[in-house]
């Protein structure tokens, strides 16, 4: 390590408390997990924002083309460390030599901001390492954190026409990286590690400042525009100072690059500890950006100056490919980052709504018509066009009627990443959710227990959940015919074992057909069983004796072959780890209750089942460590070890498994995995 990193041992200079203040307004849930986590984002206001009230992001911000991917202007402040930070006054230099040792253009905004505490060598190689892929013949991030790619590799590591980017997102990105259990393999110490994270994390939050937009409809806005200094020291540009919506809602916080931040951010602070927080940061942060609909309006948009409208329909102007045209306000690329960011979005609020037991924040029906992502191989060679199949969608003059895009809904795995084979699943999960949900309800609920109205339900989603099925036979057959496919265009010219390749192949397929297989078993669990499991084990309404029951226990078996298969290509359960926890849980609870119910009367088949789940929770806390996955294991361990003929006693093991599994509860009032 270069001495250029010894500057993360010295103090922060004139390092403040995060603790709030008597007069100062509610503490922002991110600064309670700096707080926690004894790290501080040095000197500026802990709160991020003045006199006006939190109000959410601004739809039209996040994906207007204008201010996508610019760096916003910081005002002059104290950096991290205690350097002094770049702004209007003293700006980065623009120099046309590059910096010795940054082999990335495209770090260059960021680069002022490290260049006392990180080599120029480390921050390249991190930035590397958080586009590395975990497969020689498709791109699967290799870090935990990242759970696809909504940018592409060849933008960012372009040495001549590098993307655009924010500080702010290339600090999280560097952050992402080190922070991965892989960064063990550059050359730098565990302990400098831990410090290096420390900084980049400090250093995204104040980069992203402020953390919540801010309305200035409010009578002190005269007041509030004369005061820089506050924005100042939040080391950003100030919000007055952005594109508002119609709500008046405005702030840097609004670009592309800071919606992708924030997923970063809450990637990363969700694998902690801080569940309940992160699930309330992400709908303020990036979850929950404004009105879903105005973001889809604006994923295929030229910017609102630049758009021509249909007469036929007027509120929507045409959104067709701009492959063949020389812009610099809008192409097809800024699309499609904004296309992956909002279905990112849209797996990671389903995924958080089953995780915490609450309603979802972005609806199908926003999401109706919108093209769905491109295969990973053609987003990351950059065959990018924007053709809908349907008049009324963009239409791609040079593709015609040629490689139509697929539009929502769809249920068919058609590629080997996040966005080919999980996202049709978890459309399904959300349909699940809301049936919850629903069902939960104090008063509507009753009118879902009737055959007729839930059988509808029921039927519908089995429907979905066949197409899905049967789709996953023609995907191992396509794969397998033409592998390379899916491969992006410098995998294939960089093969230096095409042997190793061709094996490689199939093993990635066979990883996702695995996941997948999986995943639709604890769907048809979720559908026709119970969620919470102290209500699965106390049985008040004798739900164990009916047909429903001993369907779910096909299925839970069924469950526990797939997790063999999956531990099988995939041992340390890092293939999907952010998303694979809460599945895991749920397909589980089944199994633990027929061990708890037959005790030792329970069949080798049964145990062995369950045996596998708990391998596989063992892996996933080895991947990323989360408390309710420890304890879950050991609640599962002891019942297995108790069926095995282990002598213990009955009644205060069973209270002490109860104990454990009421602290997570998915019942009306319940919450989830949050604590």
């Amino acid at each position: 390590m270069s001495s250029s990193t010894t500057g993360l041992d010295a103090p922060h200079p004139g390092e403040t408390s995060l603790l709030p203040q008597a007069s100062a307004p509610q503490q922002n849930f991110t600064e309670e997990w700096l707080a926690s986590a004894h790290l501080s984002p040095g000197p500026y206001d802990p709160h991020g924002r003045t006199n006006g009230s939190d109000g959410p992001l601004s739809a039209m911000d996040i994906w207007n083309s204008r201010d996508r991917g610019g760096p916003s202007t910081p005002q002059p402040t104290q950096g991290i460390l205690g350097a002094q930070a770049p702004g209007p006054h003293n700006p980065p230099i623009a120099s046309s030599v590059r910096r010795p040792g940054l082999k990335y253009p495209v770090l260059e905004p960021v680069m002022p901001h490290l260049d006392s505490n990180l080599s120029p060598r480390l921050v390249s190689e991190l930035l590397e390492l958080y586009f590395t892929s975990a497969f020689s013949t498709h791109m699967h991030p290799v870090c935990h954190h990242i759970h696809c790619y909504v940018l592409r590799k060849a933008s960012f590591l372009n040495n001549d026409r590098p993307r655009p980017s924010s500080p702010a997102l290339l600090a999280s990105m560097l952050w992402v990286a080190a922070v991965d259990d892989r960064a063990f393999g550059l050359s730098i110490s565990p302990l400098q590690r831990r410090k290096i994270c420390h900084f980049l994390c400090a250093l995204t939050i104040r980069l992203l400042r402020p953390l919540i937009h801010v309305s200035f409809n409010d009578q002190g806005t005269a007041e509030m525009a004369t005061k820089p200094q506050d924005f100042a020291a939040a080391g950003v540009q100030p919000p007055f100072e952005g594109v508002g919506d119609d709500k008046g809602l405005v702030g840097p916080a609004g670009s592309l690059d800071d919606v992708v931040t924030y997923i970063h951010v809450a990637s990363i602070i969700s694998s902690s500890e801080q569940k309940r927080r992160v699930a309330r940061s992400v709908h303020s942060g990036a979850g929950n950006p404004g009105r879903p609909s105005k973001i889809l309006w604006g994923a295929g948009q030229v910017p609102p100056g630049d758009a021509i409208f249909d007469d036929s329909k007027p509120s929507r102007p045409i959104l067709d490919c701009v492959c063949d045209e020389t812009t610099e306000v809008v192409t097809e690329e800024h699309r499609e980052e904004r296309r992956r960011t909002w279905w990112l979005l849209y797996i990671m609020d389903r995924h958080l709504a089953l995780c915490y037991n609450r309603p979802l924040a972005l609806l199908d029906a926003e999401s109706e018509d919108l093209l769905l992502p491109l295969d990973e191989g053609a987003w990351q060679a950059g065959n990018i066009h924007s053709n809908s199949p349907r008049p009324e969608g963009p239409q791609c003059p040079r593709s015609g009627d040629l490689h139509k895009r697929r539009v929502f809904p769809n249920f068919i795995c058609h590629d080997h990443s996040i966005l080919g084979f999980f996202l049709p699943l978890m459309t399904i999960t959300g349909e699940l959710i809301d049936l919850n949900q629903a069902r939960n309800h104090p008063t509507l609920g009753l009118r879902l227990q009737g055959k007729e109205a839930w059988g509808m339900h029921v039927t519908e989603v089995l429907r979905q959940l066949e197409i899905y099925k049967a789709s996953l036979t023609t995907f191992i057959a396509t794969s397998a015919a033409d592998p390379a496919t899916s491969a992006p265009a410098d995998f294939a010219s960089n093969k230096p074992n095409e042997t190793a390749d061709a094996q490689a192949y199939p093993w990635h397929t066979q990883t996702v057909v695995a996941y997948a297989s999986y995943l639709v078993h604890v769907l048809h669990i979720l559908l026709v069983g119970k969620w919470d499991p102290v209500s699965l084990i106390e049985d008040k309404d004798f739900w164990t004796s009916s047909p429903a029951f001993a369907s779910t226990i096909s299925h839970a078996l069924d469950a526990a072959n797939s997790v063999q298969q999956i531990l099988r290509y995939d041992a340390d359960i890092s293939f999907m780890p952010y998303f694979f926890g809460i599945q895991l849980l749920q397909g589980s609870f089944l199994l633990l209750l027929i061990v708890e119910r037959l005790q030792q009367e329970a069949g080798e088949v049964i145990l062995s089942a369950c045996e596998t789940m708990i391998r596989a929770t063992e892996s996933c806390v080895v991947t990323l460590n989360t408390e309710y996955q420890r304890s879950f294991r050991q609640v599962m361990r002891s019942a297995v070890a108790q069926a095995r003929g282990r002598p213990v006693n009955p009644s205060e093991i069973r209270h002490r498994r109860k104990a454990v599994l009421a602290l997570y509860r998915w019942t009306r009032k319940g919450t989830g995995l949050a604590l």
